[in-house]
């Protein structure tokens, strides 16, 4: 099997050099010649275009940086569904819009080329361990036709649903990575600004985060729909919300009376406060 990766930035020169360590044949392409340089060194074959990385692979993996470059890379002139062959399984690794996945899917589908939505999870570091999350969404054959390369990097790959669907659980990891930023900036920001030590704050945060446990709380429970209230579950989930919400609006309050004090706008801790019940599972969140 040669595995293609189209895009060598930080993230595609990762992955492309994991699966060089496991013995892949890789092929890569990338308009900077020093990303893809540095990986010929290590023994990886250069494409001129995307064509020209089709036709020589029998996995495509891309990994630019947004939708439009993805269009280009697929669709494209000289994309990847330009190559004179018959078979190609792509790999879509960027996080995209779902219509732009929807679009070039379909375009290959239209030309005979099977593609997957792939988001990757755990920095280039992950990569570089083999250990990143992968979360793959088409036919399940079409996954496990894929997986050889897919394993080199992903310590855990799951396929998690139909096509969009990896997309989707890369979206929603991603509004959970960049809503805990925003807060823990907010709370570093209330910590410096009322005298606190920051470097003490890190530790007590580390530690208290450790025994909490509060995201796998959440993690391992669904969360409260319309009607979701009938099951076991959901009387569960209510009878603790009861007991927590009061508590939780009190402790936000707090906080924003702490940073209005202190001159500071506080919208991550807004919205918590205001989103309180629906948060705790006392009332139905969003609808999907």
């Amino acid at each position: 099997m040669r595995a293609g990766f189209a895009g060598v930035g930080s993230m595609g020169a990762a992955m492309a050099s994991r699966a060089l360590q496991d013995g892949l044949s890789v092929e890569v392409f990338d308009v900077n010649a020093s990303a893809t340089g540095a990986l010929a060194e290590q023994g990886a074959t250069v494409a001129a275009s995307p064509r020209e990385l089709a036709e020589h692979c029998d996995i495509v993996a891309v990994i630019v940086l947004n939708d439009d470059q993805v269009r280009s890379v697929v669709c494209g002139e000289d994309g990847l569904l330009s190559a004179e062959r018959d078979h190609l399984d792509i790999m879509i690794h960027s996080t995209i819009h779902i219509p732009t996945l929807l679009e070039v899917a379909a375009a290959a589908r239209e030309r005979g080329f099977r593609l997957i939505d792939a988001g990757v999870s755990g920095h280039t570091t992950g990569a570089a361990r083999g250990q990143l999350a992968v979360m793959a969404g088409g036919p399940e054959e079409d996954v496990d036709r894929c997986r050889a390369v897919l394993e080199t990097y992903g310590g855990l790959v799951m396929h998690v649903g139909p096509l969009g669907a990896g997309m989707k659980a890369k979206i929603a990891r991603n509004l959970l990575s960049f809503a805990q930023v925003a807060a823990i900036y907010e709370g570093m920001r209330v910590a410096e600004e009322a005298g606190v030590d920051l470097k003490a704050y890190a530790q007590i945060v580390r530690h208290s985060e450790a025994q909490s446990h509060l995201l796998d709380g959440f993690l391992g429970n669904p969360s409260v729909r319309e009607g979701s209230e009938a099951s076991e579950w959901g009387r569960q989930r209510l009878a603790t919300a009861n007991a927590v919400v009061e508590t939780a609006h009190k402790d936000l309050s707090a906080a924003l009376d702490l940073g209005a004090s202190l001159g500071l706008k506080l919208p991550v801790a807004e919205a918590a406060h205001s989103e309180v019940p629906a948060t705790w599972g006392a009332e139905p969140g969003p609808k999907v």
